[in-house]
C-alpha cells in the first residue's frame, strides 16, 4: 500500500447551533501550520424552508459525502476529523468504514447505538429553558445574551457575547434522532477534555471516554485543556497544538 508524507486533511464537524464561518479563525491557524483544513456546514444548523428541519441522519449523510470525496481526491489522502460537541453524535453516525485516520472528539458527545443526543447527555424533559432556547417552527433558537457565559465561560462577557451571536438556531429533530452505528468502534480516537466546560461537564466527557473504550475495546488518547466548551474561541493556539499532535499520530 502506498505511503505518504503529506499532512492529513483536517475536517471539522461543528457543534449544534454553529453558523457557517464560526470556525474560520481556527481554520486559519491550522492552515498556517500547513494543513488543508475545512469545516462542514451541517444541514441541522441551517433553516432549509421549504424542506423540513434536518435530522442527525441528514447531517451524517452530508459529512459522509464530504469525507468520501476528500479521500477519493488523491492517492494516499488521509483525513482526520475533529468533532465538536453535538458534532460527536454526527461523527459517530457518519464515519464507519470510510478509512478516516483519526477521530478527535472536542468535548463531544459519543452516543451508543439507539441513543439520541438527549439520551446520550442524560438530559431531562424540558432541559432547554424557554428563556434560553425557544422552540419554534421545528428549530431551537438560542438567546445569546443568556447563553454567552455558558458556551464561553472562560472569556470576558464582551467576547463571549460576540461569539454566542454565531449560535442562532438548530434543528430540534436532530437531537431526537437515534444513532444506528458507532464509528468510534473502529477508528483511533483522541478525546480533547475541556476541564472548565459547563455545557458538557467534565464528568459527562469522562463518561463518553469510558463509553468509547468499552465499545471499541481500545484506549482513548486523552488530551486535556484548561478551557470551557469552545477552546477554538478562547484558547485557539493551545487547541491547535493538541489537534496537530493528534493528527500526526
Amino acid at each position: 500500500m502506498p505511503t505518504t508524507t503529506a499532512k492529513p486533511t483536517i475536517l471539522i464537524i461543528p457543534g449544534s447551533f454553529s453558523a457557517y464561518g464560526a470556525y474560520d479563525p481556527f481554520l486559519t491557524l491550522l492552515r498556517a501550520e500547513g494543513f488543508t483544513a475545512l469545516a462542514i456546514k451541517l444541514p441541522s444548523t441551517q433553516m432549509r424552508h421549504p424542506l423540513p428541519p434536518a435530522t442527525l441522519q441528514d447531517d451524517a449523510a452530508h459529512v459522509r459525502g464530504v469525507v468520501e470525496r476528500l479521500i477519493a481526491e488523491g492517492e494516499g489522502t488521509e483525513v482526520v476529523v475533529l468533532a465538536h460537541s453535538y458534532g460527536g453524535s454526527v461523527a459517530t453516525e457518519a464515519l464507519a468504514g470510510l478509512g478516516v485516520k483519526r477521530l478527535v472528539f472536542l468535548s463531544a458527545s459519543a452516543p451508543r447505538v439507539g441513543e439520541n443526543q438527549i439520551k446520550a447527555m442524560r438530559l431531562e424533559a424540558g432541559f432547554l429553558p424557554e428563556e434560553v432556547v425557544i422552540l419554534q417552527g421545528g428549530y431551537m433558537h438560542m438567546d445569546p445574551v443568556i447563553m454567552a457565559p455558558f458556551v464561553c465561560n472562560d472569556l470576558p462577557y464582551s467576547q463571549a457575547y460576540e461569539n454566542a451571536l454565531q449560535l442562532p438556531h438548530h434543528s430540534a429533530v436532530s437531537f431526537q434522532s437515534e444513532v444506528t452505528q458507532t464509528s468510534y468502534k473502529d477508528i483511533p480516537v483522541t478525546y480533547i477534555y475541556c476541564e472548565r466546560d459547563i455545557v458538557i461537564a467534565p464528568e459527562i466527557q469522562q463518561r463518553f471516554i469510558d463509553t468509547i473504550e468499552e465499545v471499541s475495546g481500545s484506549k482513548v488518547d486523552v488530551r486535556r485543556i484548561d478551557a470551557g466548551h469552545c477552546p477554538n474561541w478562547s484558547k485557539p493556539d493551545e487547541l491547535v497544538k493538541l489537534l496537530v499532535g493528534a493528527a500526526q499520530m
